[in-house]
């Protein structure tokens, strides 16, 4: 059985990244929480160092079902440079693919209330099947070339512009060809047609004199090179203080999904999001968990 999986892998690469691909929704689907994982632009957009872990399960009664882990760090230097690490491993069937990336950012102040920001990632991955020491022990060459890791290079660019509570971004999300999934492209570190692009945009009203309680849409659309992966989706975040939120979102080649999340003395933070099969599924139970954990280090840059 394992045999006919690695075939595919093989000979069906492409679905592979029709099924499973890093795209920014695949990091993480609760934009509100951390948009670094989206858009590279908005890198330590709380001016504070933070720690964030991410940790996605999908299409729970399934088997080696996709799940997603990840970690990165976001570091202001100062008032207008800040620094990014994100590590993130992906792991589908018998395949596991593990990308590090760090990033650039720049803050260019306009005035006390607008910004616009900038990012720049790139960095280095490795995409390897996970066999077995007595599947590895073959002479079938097919097999062998399979298991070996691939490594291949990434990167991203982000635009971020900010106005008070206000915030609107673009991002290039592949700035290369390599494909590693691909085994004639994998090595191949040309530049790529900058068609992958995610645009965001966000706006958190005030429902009361005080701010103590604030809803925040937002809209977010993925497009990409070959036009068939185009997607968007939407959510909304409900707020009481910083403190307690709670919402629900939708993405159209997903599903309707809630999450809830509380912010613990400005210091601990964490959100949970569920996401319900899609109405495509035909009664297939595709659910899917994702937690988001978040911990602030030192004061804020601007204090």
């Amino acid at each position: 059985m394992k045999h006919k999986i690695i075939a595919l892998l093989i000979v069906f690469p492409t679905l592979l990244t029709a099924a499973w691909g890093q795209t920014p929704q695949n990091s993480g689907s609760q934009f509100f929480f951390n948009p670094y994982l989206y858009n590279s632009g908005f890198v330590g957009i709380n001016n504070q160092t933070e720690l964030n872990l991410l940790y996605k399960r999908q299409w729970i009664n399934f088997r080696d079902a996709p799940s997603t882990m990840g970690l990165n760090l976001q570091m202001p230097t100062n008032d207008r440079v800040v620094l990014g690490f994100n590590l993130l491993s992906d792991s589908w069937l018998l395949l596991q693919n593990t990308s590090f990336t760090g990033t650039f950012g720049y803050v260019v102040p306009i005035d006390k209330k607008q910004t616009l920001r900038f990012g720049l990632s790139g960095g280095l991955g490795v995409k390897k099947l996970k066999l077995t020491a007595e599947e590895l022990n073959t002479n079938d060459p097919a097999i062998i070339n399979a298991a070996s890791s691939q490594n291949y290079i990434n990167g991203n660019f982000g635009f971020v512009y900010t106005n008070d509570r206000f915030r609107f971004g673009i991002a290039l999300t592949e700035l290369f060809n390599s494909d590693p999934y691909e085994k004639e492209t994998f090595n191949d570190f040309s530049i790529s047609n900058l068609k992958n692009r995610l645009f965001s945009v966000s706006y958190r009203f005030n429902l009361d004199l005080f701010g103590n309680y604030g809803l925040e849409p937002y809209v977010l659309y993925h497009q990409s090179a070959d036009g068939l992966q185009d997607s968007w989706e939407a959510a909304s975040v409900f707020y009481y203080k910083n403190s307690l939120w709670s919402g629900v979102s939708y993405r159209q080649n997903g599903g309707l999904g809630l999450f809830f999340g509380l912010n613990h003395n400005q210091r601990f933070a964490f959100s949970y999001r569920y996401e319900f099969p899609s109405f495509k599924s035909e009664g297939l139970s595709m659910s899917s968990h994702e937690l988001q954990m978040s911990l602030k280090l030192g004061k804020k840059a601007d204090d």
